[in-house]
This record gives C-alpha cells, structure tokens and sequence, in this order.
C-alpha cells in the first residue's frame, strides 16, 4: 500500500469560509477586539478547519500591533498602514476593485519621509508576528495529533508514522532496531549572514509564542492577564531596532548558537531521541536496553571555526568558542546533577550501596574534602545521594577550570573531570545502584536521560568543525618549503614527508603571517581536544578541493602540531580530512579524486587511523550558482551515488555531508522528510550531516516544540531512508530512460543559466543595480563579507548567499527557476516526453522533490513587483539618498566601484536609469525562455509568476502556455 508523504500538508476537510471582501468587515482587523474562535475573518477562498486558530491567531496580533500603533504613533500614522494593508491584501486577492501596484507605489511614494518609516516597520513587524503565529501552529498541529481521537493514525514524518510504516512493511523488530543504532544525525548550525533577526527579537518571539498557546489552553475568562502580557511583548516590539546598530562579531554569533544549545536543541535532540524509542517500543510491542545507550543525533557547528573567507575567525575564536559550548553544556549537567540529588534519596538500610560506589566515595571524599564536610552527616545513609554531590561538585570543578582557561588564568582544579568517559562512569555508578535497588523506573526517567545527553554532548556541547580554503593551505606549504629551501611539495613529496618524522616548522624558521595562521588553526585544533576531547573538535573542511593533493597539504600541517603520525605502526591521526567539492566541475571531479586518495597507501593509512571512515561534504549553495537548480541537482545525485559505490567497493565507510542553504536555489526549500526521501538509495545508512543555515535556524528551532518536530522528522526520514522500496516499482530500462531525460533536462538548462548568468555581464548588472545586494553586503547581519577575499569581478567574486537573497528581496527569485523553464519545454514537447515526465513525478522521489521545489520557488515570485525594481521609474522623485560607502568594501577593490546609485546619487537618478534599463532586454528572454508552473492544482498554477522584463501581457502570455503544459504533466500525479 502506497502512502503519501505529504499527506501533513493537504487539506483534510471542507472550508469554513468561502471568498470574502474584508472592506466589508465592520472594523479595522488591527485595532478590534479579540474575536471569537470560528467568528474571525478569514484572509483567503480555502480555509480548512483545523487552520481557523492559526488566524484567529493573527487577527489577535495583528489588533494587538494596530493598538500599539495607534498609542504610540497617532491616528493618522495608524489609519495610513490600515488603509494601505486593505488594499495590499485585495489586489492579492484579485479585488477588480482593488488599485495597481503602480497605485499603490504611488500612495506610498506620496507619504511623508517619517511616515514611510513608521509604514516600513509596521509591514515588517507584522510579517515577523505572522511568522510566530505560522510556528505556534505547528505546534498546535502536532499536539492535534496527539490528543484528538478522531486522529487514528499518528502525524505523517513523525517517529510513530515511520515504525508504523515498517511494521506494515514487514519488517522485523530486529531489522529496525539494528538501523536505529546506526543512526547518526548531525545538523551543522552556521552562522551564514541570511538570518537578519536580532537574538533580542527571538526571544521576543519565543515568548509570544509561549503567551499565545498559554492563552489557548487558558479559559476564556481567566485569559486577561496572559492578553495583557502578550500586549507588553507587542508593545516592546515596536520600541525595540530590527536591525543591530554594529555589526555582529563572530563572539555575538556564537553566543546566538549557544542560545539555540543551552533553550531548544539539548532538549530537542533528547525529546526526538525519546519519541523515536518509545515508538519503536509501541509499534512492535517489545523493549530494548542496548537501544537505551543508542545516541542518534548529536549537534554540529561552523560558527568560530569556518575560516574560508571570514577574516574575523582567528584560532583564538576558534578556542574560545569551543570552551563556551563547554562551559554552557557542563551548567546543565551541573543543574541536572543538582536536581538528582534532590531526587534519589536511596536509602543504604533498604538498598546497600555496592563496593564499587563506596570505593569511589572515598576518592572523591580526597579530591573534594568541602563537599565531604558539608554532606557527610547528612548523607550518612545516603551514599547514591552523596556521590551525585561529589559529581556536581567535580562538574562544577571542571566549569571553573574551563572560565579560567578562557580568560588566560592558570587554575588548578583536581577534581575536574578530563573527560566525559569519567562523568559517564560515575553516573554508570549510580545507575547501577539503583538498578539493584530495584528503581528501574526510576532509572529510565532520572539517569537515563542525562546518560544520553552526556553521550551526545560530552564535555563540549556541539561537535566544532574547522573550514579553510584550499589556497590557504597550498600557499602555506609552499611558503614551508621556500623558507626550508626546498622545491614546493609536489604529490610525491607530501607522501614521503607524511611517511616520515622530519619536523619542517620549528622556532628558527620564519614563517609569513599568512603561514603562521593557519598553522596556528591546527593548533587551536589541539588545544580543544586536549582540554575537552578527540571529538571536540575532529573534523577539518577543505573548500574548493579539486585534487588529492588538497587534502595530503592538510595532513601535513596537521602532522607539525601533532595531529597525526602516519609513520607510526599502527598509524595515529586525531582528525578527519574532509574534501568540500562546491562547483559543477568539482563535483563531476569528485569521484576520480576520491578513487586516486582511496588507491593511494599513504591516505589509506590516514583512513585505517580513523577506523576506514571518510567524510566527504557537497556543497549545494555554490553548485547552484555555478549552473542552476536543474544541472546542479542532477550533479549532486550523481556525485552521492558514484562516491557511495566507489566507497561501498572500497570497504570504507562513507559520511556524505550535505552543504544545503534554506533557500531553493541553495539546494533547500523542501520539507525535512521529503529531502530525505529524495536522497539516492544507499548514500544515507543511517549517517547524516546537514547545516542548517541563517534564517532556516529560527523557523526550524526557534520554539522548542518545533526544534522537537524538526528533529523528530529529520531521525524519521533518515531511518526510513533504510528501507527505501521505491526502486522496486521501476524497471532498469525505465529508470535509464528516466536518467537520460534528467541528463538531458540539466544539459539544457545548463546552456541557459551559463550564457545568462557567465558569458554575458548585463544579468549581473541587473542584479548589481535591481537587488538592493549593496545595501545587504553593508547590512549588519553576520560578521562575513559578501565577496570572496581576492576575487575577481562579476558573478565569480560574490557568494552564493548574497546572490540568491538579492534575487529574493525583489521577488524574482531566479536561482530557483532560472534554466528549468526552457528545458522543460523541450521535454514536453511531445506527447511522449510529457508522458515520461509524468512517470518521473510519479516514480522517481528526486524528480518529484525537485519539480516540487521549483513550483514552490514559482508561486512566490511576483512579475509585478520584481518589475517595480527592474524598470526605469523615470516620474519616481528621487527623495532620498543611499549613505556613502564606509570602508567595510575597501578591501575588496577588484569589485570596482559601485553603481552610481550606490556612490551617494540618488536612487532615481539617470545614470543608474541607464544602467538599470540596459539589462531589461535579459530580463525580458528570460521571461521568455523560463516558463515554469507549479504543480497540484489550478489554484496554485495561477498564482504562479517567473521571469521579469517590459511587457507584462507578453510575459503573461508566454508564461501561460508552459504553465498550462507543466500543469497536464502534473496535474494526475496525485
């Protein structure tokens, strides 16, 4: 039986509501009292209804904000953004009475400066309350599930969904415990600068969130006082900057990822853990112990150690970021520990304590002699008591040592754990005694608990990556070399120096500045695991690798510090080497330099020092750039199935980490499980690694419920993976020929993404002076510049990020569709083709995920609106001015100077007319090339809209045919 993946996002009943007029309404939805549930207006022709609180919601947000408004900024300012709201909303609509963007262009451009102002953040304070109320209903949706008996079958992606799945599949209980031990999960957090939330605003968030499912769950005549703080949240709101007045430094972006640690993802990643084990227990009715000591997800982290072109990662960073994930994740150990003491009061006269406790007491009693006299007495019959006093005590020895270490203080702390197998033996300690006391209920929900996020966490919090680019360690050792007098190292010469003991680097060489950083990075690398743990800090990424050579130059730096012997018999290595392949040619590439590494003696004994384990990391965000969501996609399953079965053959295992961003054009954009099922078959085996990117952080983990769901899914679909059958349904002769129509697919849409976006500068121009890209690469969203250091001009020197969240703020949205509209035409051309295509969306998860994604991508881009900011507005009044450049860019000179309206001119004036208007031509055979519709329904093929340029009815009219043909490729698919 075939059962639908996403079956979470359709609709399960009739709507309450048909199409409504909301200038009709008797008041302003800002400034009305809270309406009831089930009376409120509902925004749009379908509402099911299990969504009317999800409104409800933000009508009462939406009045709270109107009331704040309308105190603080006066009457007109409130009537002026009700007014332009209404008509926002019914030109969205389609009101035939509602005015034109250009009308709407024009009332705005009419208002006064500082009522512009005060409009702007009621817009964007509006969309980010929006956004809360969208998160607390996912929240409300799955505790739907839970607790309403109409609900029979557990939420789709959840854990309970999947056991139930492979139950029914006929799986054994044996088969799927085995893959529940081999799961290892790592979302990576980065610190990429697409988050423009304030950590401020998401705390502000977090407790609207909090006051508005309180007030849900609150009777109606007791909900004052909840209504009333969510009005003083409100309120702070709209007192409160969006934007940060400096720029962030890499310290305030590491405290936002230890605020994600410390509230949501400790505790997340045990809720997901818990609830993937108690379904297993529940769907086939038996219990496991070993899976008790399984650690399934684990948390990863760039942020301080991801040095490719962020100047500002300096391996003092480095260290200091790795001892406050320490210092936070050993305070909650030491407030677990401190409620456990409260908790097990075990009695010695009803349950003896072992020897073993007792011989451990009387270390400790040594080590902590303060902690014996102020509990010897009182815990004279308590020794499972006393011994957690002695480990609060030690954890908290272990903290102090760790602060001392940060703030460059010598501290002698004995009794301070050195590593987490100590902690970890402890607590075995105490489990046991009360395992023989007979408290195993206790043990499962006091000990075992902290066990697991002991085992996930260690004594470090996160698991730190370290990332430099290529160059940097190619131009390190040939400076070695020079300064040694010797040829560069060639591939042979990395060999035997790796094969030997020769140290090269010592006091009475000099170095160039450039050389010692990066040799000093392998040494901050050191000092983490030396005062937390191997795997602390154990993997090192290599960016733009395009060779094997790439990697043996790391291996050498890291064998200086002492990272490694490969000499030694066995050979010793504390770090893992892992190549990134980013651009199209890479990742072509990235078999032939993964098959030359695993055929070369000296890197094979790099991987038995690491226990034959590679991972290899795949970079989508620059891929995209380089060619295209279609060709880059097709690359990338390309490059996982080769390197799996290259590795398979090999007897090695592999880890493929996924360089994913949020965005479509950046490879994301798809739900959690629906990614995962879209993987080839056989790249997974139970070992995940993902970053999670900028504003993807706060919508995945910004509520704890929601961090919880999010992971829960995420374990869910990569158990699943496993047993993925879909291949069973396609014979091999179809499976080519689907292989031939994606090579052919990426193939033509490849010829159009390069001759747009490489051969020719005008795309780059529109960009330059179309996106507000200039104002976004001085905007203090993170600490890392938005041009590569030492590139070349044009699309080549910018980064991905910029790139696709320029496209974004004007609504154009291009690194998702760009390519796909023409190759897709030429698919569908006959009858045939559009027959195979339908098969494809049918039979082929990847297929299905990507036409997916780029229907999402069509439905939110805007022709009109991407318009207002590609053409010329020659009547627009030029009112105000863009500030002169700081100096932030000076460092990247190669650039050149910006567009004129980027110099100080101001925005309408005619030189950036001119420039602006000779890139429209592009943008119109774009238009007329990219012609994609989405998928499911004829609701939202016509919401769908791609490409920009002069002529709205001609765009229209070339878009609607193709929207038409994808529609009949799509349209019996579901």
């Amino acid at each position: 039986m075939k059962r639908d993946p996403h079956a979470d996002y359709r609709p399960r009943s009739r709507p309450l509501s048909h199409p409504t007029n909301e200038t009709a309404q008797q008041s302003p939805s800002w400034a009305g009292a809270t309406p009831a549930l089930g009376s409120v207006a509902l925004p749009g022709p379908m509402v099911r209804r299990e969504d009317v609180p999800l409104h409800d919601d933000v009508r009462w947000l939406a009045a709270a904000l109107g009331r704040v408004i309308r105190r603080l900024e006066g009457e007109q300012a409130f009537e002026t953004i009700e007014t332009l709201r209404r008509a926002c909303r019914a030109r969205r609509h389609g009101d035939p009475s509602a005015p034109s963007l250009d009308q709407l262009l024009a009332q705005v451009e009419a208002l006064p400066l500082e009522l512009s102002a005060i409009t702007a953040r009621a817009f964007t304070l509006f969309f980010l309350l929006i956004n809360t109320a969208e998160q607390v209903h996912r929240v409300r949706r799955t505790r739907a599930y839970r607790t309403t008996s109409e609900n029979t079958e557990p939420q789709p992606a959840s854990a309970q969904w999947a056991m139930r799945n492979l139950k029914r599949d006929g799986h054994s209980a044996q088969e799927v415990e085995r893959a529940i031990l081999g799961l290892d999960v790592r979302p990576v957090l980065t610190a990429h600068p697409t988050e423009s939330t304030r950590r401020t605003l998401l705390g502000l968030q977090a407790r609207v969130a909090d006051a508005l499912l309180a007030r849900e769950q609150t009777p109606a005549a007791e909900r004052h006082g909840i209504e009333e703080q969510l009005d003083g949240e409100v309120e702070l709101l709209w007192v409160t900057s969006e934007i940060r007045q400096d720029r962030p430094s890499v310290r305030d972006e590491v405290s936002t990822v230890l605020w994600y640690l410390e509230t949501r993802l400790i505790d997340a990643g045990a809720k997901a853990r818990e609830a993937l084990l108690r379904a297993f227990e529940e769907e086939f009715a038996c219990s496991s112990e070993v899976l008790r000591s399984a650690v399934p997800v684990r948390i990863g982290n760039w942020v301080g150690g991801d040095r490719d072109g962020n100047p500002f990662v300096t391996p003092d960073v480095t260290i200091a970021t790795a001892r406050r994930g320490s210092y936070s994740i050993l305070g909650r150990y030491a407030a677990a520990l401190k409620d456990l003491v409260e908790r097990l009061s075990v009695s010695a006269q009803l349950a003896p304590a072992s020897d073993e406790l007792r011989e451990s007491l009387e270390i400790d009693r040594r080590l902590l002699t303060d902690v014996w006299e102020a509990n010897r007495r009182r815990n004279a019959d308590e020794p499972v008591r006393l011994k957690l006093s002695f480990m609060q005590g030690r954890v908290e020895a272990t903290r102090r040592l760790t602060a001392a270490r940060d703030a460059g203080k010598l501290a002698d702390e004995p009794a301070a754990y050195r590593h987490s197998t100590e902690l970890e033996h402890d607590l075995a300690l105490v489990r046991e005694n009360l395992v023989s006391a007979g408290a195993m209920h206790a043990t499962r929900t006091t000990i075992d608990p902290l066990l697991a996020t002991l085992r996930a966490h260690g004594l470090h919090g996160f698991l730190m990556d370290v990332r430099d680019h290529a160059d940097n360690h190619t131009a390190a050792v040939a400076d070695i070399a020079k300064q040694l007098g010797l040829p560069d190292f060639d591939g042979e010469a990395l060999r035997r120096e790796l094969l030997g003991r020769r140290p090269l680097v010592s006091a009475h060489v000099p170095l160039s500045e450039a050389t010692t950083r990066v040799l000093d990075t392998f040494r901050a690398v050191c000092t983490i695991q030396k005062e937390m743990s191997e795997e602390a800090a154990s993997t090192y990424i290599v960016s733009m690798t395009q060779s094997g050579d790439d990697l043996l130059r790391v291996l050498l730096l890291g064998r200086e510090v002492g990272l490694l012997d490969l000499a030694a018999d066995p050979p010793e290595s504390s770090i893992d080497v892992v190549p990134l392949f980013e651009t199209l040619e890479d990742l072509e590439n990235a078999p032939k330099v993964m098959r030359a590494l695993l055929d070369d003696p000296v890197y094979r004994r790099q991987l038995a020092a690491r226990g034959n384990k590679q991972e290899v990391m795949i970079g989508y965000s620059d891929s995209g750039k380089d060619a295209g969501i279609l060709a880059a996609s097709w690359a990338l399953y390309q490059g996982q199935e080769e390197l799996a079965k290259l590795f398979a053959e090999a007897g090695v295992s592999l880890r493929l980490f996924h360089g994913r961003g949020g965005s479509v054009g950046r490879g994301g954009g798809s739900p959690v499980y629906r990614a995962l099922a879209a993987l080839p078959p056989g790249t997974v085996n139970g070992r995940l690694k993902i970053t999670e990117q900028g504003e993807i952080i706060s919508q995945q983990f910004g509520l704890l419920p929601v961090a919880e769901r999010t992971l829960e899914v995420t374990l869910a679909g990569a158990l699943l993976q496993e047993f993925t059958k879909w291949t069973e349904s396609v014979s091999a002769d179809e499976m080519e020929s689907y292989r031939r129509t994606m090579r052919e697919l990426s193939d033509a849409s490849l010829g159009v993404y390069r001759d747009l976006v490489h051969e020719h500068q005008a795309l780059f121009t529109l960009f330059r002076t179309a996106t507000p890209i200039d104002e976004l690469a001085e905007a203090r969203f993170g600490s890392r510049p938005a041009y590569r250091p030492g590139s070349t001009p044009g699309i080549g020197g910018i980064r991905a990020i910029p790139w696709g969240f320029g496209w974004t703020q004007i609504r154009l949205m291009l690194t998702g569709w760009l390519g796909a509209g023409t190759a897709l035409a030429q698919a569908t051309s006959t009858p045939e083709g559009l027959d195979r295509l339908r098969r494809m969306v049918k039979q082929w998860p990847f297929f299905d995920d990507l036409l997916g994604k780029i229907e999402m991508v069509c439905a939110k881009t805007d022709l009109e609106i991407a318009r207002a900011y590609v053409r010329p507005r020659a009547a627009r009044p030029a009112r105000r001015r863009v500030p002169q450049d700081d100096g932030r860019r000076a460092a990247h000179p190669e650039h050149g100077a910006p567009p004129a309206r980027h110099a100080g001119a101001p925005v309408g004036d005619r030189s950036a007319q001119s420039v602006r208007g000779s890139a429209i031509p592009v943008a119109d055979r774009a238009a007329e090339e990219e012609a994609v519709a989405p998928r499911g329904g004829e609701r939202r093929a016509r919401e769908s809209r791609v490409g920009a340029g002069d002529d709205v009815e001609r765009d229209r009219a070339g878009l609607e045919e193709h929207r038409l043909t994808v529609h009949r490729l799509t349209s019996d698919s579901r």
